[in-house]
């Protein structure tokens, strides 16, 4: 038999098996199950967006700067002739979202490189800024207004169980005292040596007459005074006057010990555990902690770290760049009585100081801190970022912290601007209330609340409503304006008012009257409301308010220079004034008995200030102080100084009689050293001045430590006498002090233990405006699926429980709306849920700059009974089929503001992005296409390629055999 040989091309089989390898392989991305099928009728489907390599991030950002929308849809071709329109929506939508998430690389690669603070760095970013906002706008505009035929989107989250992020204080009978031993809990404590002696008083409720409790240690005799016998010992004498309030021995277990060998942290060891007194407390007993006073008590908010540019090396620019150190916000207090020991954790401890506090991240900007009558101390601070977890609206905020005395936090108020706000001036009435006053740009909600009575069948009701206020923007929402906040003595806001002219203003000052009544005062570049008239430049101006914030004068005032009014403050029915008037250190005094007519009765100028600033003003003893850092060494003419001036820039303080007069009682005092004691902090107590600063030289009585120490000195206006002083230096040798505040007679052996001086607040307010940034006024929607929408506007007495009222009344008890306790926390929530499984309500932001939900810590999104509550779609209901719906997970809050605000927003611009391209794949392929399922479908096509490629190669050997490798 004779074999016919017939020839074979083997690389046609090859070619066979590569096609389906490329069949496989080339749908990776895209590849669905065959029980899926696509809502369009057809799996053929236009190229996505992300399909095609993407845009270069350096282009997308150049089209934004240059002017380009982001949100095209004209500017769109798909490469599928008669492709559904979603396909058209959906690619525009993503190539929107991806221009946005370009432009925040590009800002987080300026805010993170070696230069963020360069002219040209700065300027970018601006404009950078400015159009991400924007852009945010376009998209937020577009995905509402889309109209899909196959699909639907809702730009948040799609959730069985909505929860508020931010918490509102619940009652928390827990206090935790600072750390004052390190060791064990036997061993000797050094803060319990010497006379340590203390009262409790107890005011029980429903009772008349408090419970006095005396702690004097000495009581114990020989016994070792340990953390526990202590402890043992205070509890012993609570229990016998039949409290139910304990104290405890608060352990925190010790750290590793490390060094830096050659740029790397290297573990030596373990630190000892540190110890505090805890007091575990009842609700029904208010504790209040009193002792002998050792000498007044003075806190320091400072700013420590070098600030001294260096050049480094930038490999990615392959330049050499300059580099600004960050420097830390933290507090500090001293006694003059140095009656203190050092604190485990205290770096660069100095005698006298018993506290020692890191201040938030967030805090940018300390401009003023004022004592309270109750030893406590308030800070005014300007915040970028979540504050005591209040989050802000804004690029910046202005934030109320109020501390004891033993430098807890007893409860964090934002102001809650929209835009900006910069807080400058602080002031503490007798009897609790504060103000706080400064400038703001863009809207600041305020409304009027009108609260009214009646009587049905004998019993006696009252109702409020509130009405928003008109102008809650200003003339020009670009312009900054001046605004006054007033507080009662828990914190809760009774009025804010917004006022100015129609150019730029801020307020500096703020002081209250023994009535009540509100003086502000600073700067403007106009006519200010109810002032007569402009004299050019900047003016000086005072507005008046009643105790309920109604205005009720202005006074401006001016030379065609530079003028403002820097410090106020009202001794009976006079209110005075200090003022720099082109250049000179201005004293006036007004007649306020008739609130609606300030007369003036008096000026006097004490001379040029020379580049100084004024930081203060008080009334003793027939005598006005003023004072601050001045140039001049001729104040009051140069004859009448207690002490003489040092040099260049110095510390000063000078008082004269209250009729203005000259008299041989005119007395200026100054301190200082040979170099520039500038932005000098100064407040007066009882005819005495402390001065607060930074210098760089030497001062008589002190010792240079570092680059740029910090001083405090204590001195007699009437004699010169520096009564005490506290030189002290801090991280990299540079503390450079904020904010002061005085407490006459505030130190004590409490210091020493950690506790505070006055009651111990277990509980905060409820208020929605107290516990959060919102204001009343602001608000947010609910949407029903029929597209209907209703208002939820925030009241000034709401609470998480009259807020879930309002949202179940709102949704036509549609949604289930609870409060609930927060794991872990002493706070409460709001849950909202689907009242059962047909209801479905969307949560819907409010108008720009009166939103309410980021300050409740709610997100957009549609709240519903979900298949399956991991997934980012979902199913609704239509007329005529069933179409699914999308969450995008879009937060359009986000903002560029910091490096914090930078991560969160590429956070939510990605998974955005991907559900975008979760809504692509269901046009193409229909159902079980989320993105969960990316991983499955690429592994499996994977190993689908492999199958194939090992087939493919078998065959071809196979062949190659058979036909001897022809």
């Amino acid at each position: 038999m004779t074999l016919m040989t017939v020839s074979f091309d083997t690389s046609l089989l090859t070619s066979y098996f590569n096609s389906k390898t490329r069949a496989t392989s080339g749908t990776a991305n895209t590849a669905a199950p065959t029980t899926a099928t696509s809502p369009t009728g057809t799996t053929r489907a236009p190229t996505a967006p992300w399909e095609k390599g993407g845009t270069p991030e350096d282009t997308l950002v150049k089209n934004i700067l240059s002017g380009k929308s982001f949100i095209r849809e004209s500017a769109v071709n798909l490469d599928l002739a008669g492709a559904s329109n979603d396909y058209k929506k959906l690619y525009t939508l993503y190539t929107g979202l991806n221009s946005l998430r370009a432009v925040a690389a590009k800002a987080q690669s300026i805010l993170t490189g070696s230069n963020p603070d360069s002219i040209s760095n700065k300027t970018e970013l601006n404009t950078l800024r400015r159009r991400f906002d924007s852009g945010i706008g376009e998209v937020s505009t577009y995905v509402k207004d889309a109209d899909y035929e196959h699909l639907d989107l809702v730009q948040g989250t799609i959730t069985d169980k909505l929860k508020s992020s931010v918490g509102i204080a619940r009652t928390d009978t827990a206090y935790f005292a600072k750390d004052i031993h390190s060791g064990t809990a036997t061993s000797e404590v050094e803060a319990f040596k010497g006379d340590v002696a203390f009262d409790i008083s107890v005011k029980r409720t429903g009772t008349t007459d408090p419970i006095s409790v005396h702690i004097d240690l000495a009581e114990m005799g020989s016994e070792t005074r340990s953390m526990s016998s202590v402890v043992s010992y205070i509890n012993d004498k609570l229990k016998a006057a039949g409290l139910s309030t304990k104290f405890a021995v608060q352990r925190t277990a010790g750290g590793d010990k490390t060094v830096e060998v050659n740029g790397k942290t290297v573990k030596v060891g373990t630190n000892p555990d540190t110890f505090s007194l805890k007091i575990q407390g009842d609700s029904t007993e208010a504790l209040t902690f009193s002792a002998a006073p050792t000498g007044d008590s003075v806190f320091v908010v400072q700013k420590t770290g070098d600030t001294d540019k260096t050049t480094k090396y930038n490999k990615e620019t392959k330049k050499f760049e300059t580099v600004t150190p960050k420097q830390t916000t933290g507090m500090v207090k001293f006694s003059t009585g140095g009656d203190t020991v050092s604190a485990p954790g205290d770096t660069f401890w100095t005698a006298g100081r018993s506290v020692q506090n890191d201040l938030e991240g967030a805090i940018k900007t300390v401009h003023q801190t004022v004592s309270g009558p109750d030893g406590s101390v308030y800070v005014l601070a300007d915040v970028d970022g979540t504050t005591e977890g209040q989050t802000i609206k804004g690029t910046q905020d202005v934030a109320l912290i109020k501390y004891d005395s033993a430098g807890n936090v007893v409860y964090a108020r934002t102001l809650g601007a929209a835009d900006s706000a910069t807080g400058y001036a602080l002031s503490v009435g007798d009897d609790g209330k504060v103000a706080i006053a400064g400038s703001v740009t863009g809207t600041l909600s305020t409304v009027t609340t009108t609260t009214s009575s009646y009587t049905v069948d004998g019993k006696t009701f009252t109702t409020t409503s509130t009405k928003e206020d008109s102008g809650t923007s200003g003339t020009n929402k670009t312009v900054a304006d001046s605004f006054v906040t007033v507080f009662d003595s828990a914190g809760q806001e009774m009025w804010t008012k917004r006022f100015g002219s129609t150019d730029e203003d801020a307020a500096l000052a703020v002081t209250f009257g023994s009535d009540g009544s509100v003086q502000v005062a600073g700067k403007t570049r106009s006519v200010m409301q109810g002032g007569v008239g402009s004299a050019g430049g900047w003016d000086a101006y005072i507005r008046s308010f009643d105790s309920t914030g109604k205005a009720t004068a202005t006074v401006q005032y001016g030379t065609s220079g530079t003028d403002q009014t820097s410090a106020v403050k009202v001794d009976g029915n006079t209110l005075y004034a200090a003022g720099v008037e082109d250049g000179n250190i201005v004293l006036r005094a007004y007649d306020i008995s008739d609130p609606a007519k300030p007369t003036l009765t008096g000026t006097r100028n004490l001379g040029g200030l020379g580049g100084g600033q004024i930081g203060a003003i008080d009334v003793y003893n027939g005598k006005v102080y003023v004072g601050g850092s001045t140039g001049n060494d001729s104040i009051l003419g140069g004859g009448s100084g207690a002490t003489a001036f040092h040099g260049h820039s110095d510390a000063f303080a000078a008082t004269v009689s209250t009729d203005f007069a000259s008299t041989a009682g005119d007395k200026v005092v100054y301190y200082g050293g040979a170099g520039e004691e500038k932005n000098v902090k100064v407040q007066f107590t009882d005819g005495k001045v402390y001065f607060a600063g930074q210098t760089e030289g030497e001062i008589d009585g002190t010792t240079k430590i570092g680059e740029a120490d910090a001083y405090l000195a204590r001195m007699d206006v009437a004699s010169g006498t520096v009564e005490w002083s506290q030189r002290y230096s801090g991280k990299d040798g540079e503390v450079d002090p904020q904010a002061m505040a005085v407490t006459t007679n505030g130190a004590s052996v409490l210091d020493r233990l950690g506790l505070p001086s006055g009651t111990i607040e277990y509980k905060d307010s409820t208020l929605l405006t107290s516990g959060t940034s919102v204001r009343a006024g602001d608000s947010f929607y609910l949407r029903d699926a029929g597209g209907s929408q209703k208002k939820i506007m925030i009241e000034a007495n709401d609470t998480l429980d009259t807020l879930a009222k309002k949202i179940q009344r709102a949704a036509g008890y549609k949604l289930k709306v609870t409060v609930a306790k927060v794991t872990g926390k002493a706070e409460s929530q709001l849950v909202i849920e689907p009242q059962n499984k047909t209801s479905q309500m969307e949560i819907v932001k409010g108008p720009a700059g009166k939103d309410a939900l980021e300050g409740l810590g709610l997100t957009e999104g549609l709240v519903r009974t979900a298949e399956d509550t991991s997934a980012s779609s979902s199913s609704k209901k239509t007329k005529t089929d069933t179409e699914k719906l999308f969450g995008l997970k879009f937060n359009a809050d986000v903002n560029l503001n910091s490096e914090e605000s930078i991560t969160a927003a590429i956070k939510t611009l990605d998974d955005a992005l991907k559900n975008v391209r979760s809504a692509y794949r269901y046009l193409r392929y229909g159902e079980d296409t989320t993105s969960s399922d990316d991983s499955k479908k690429k592994t499996s096509s994977a190993g689908s390629a492999a199958y194939w490629n090992a087939q493919a190669s078998n065959y071809s050997a196979a062949l190659s055999r058979l036909t001897g490798g022809a």
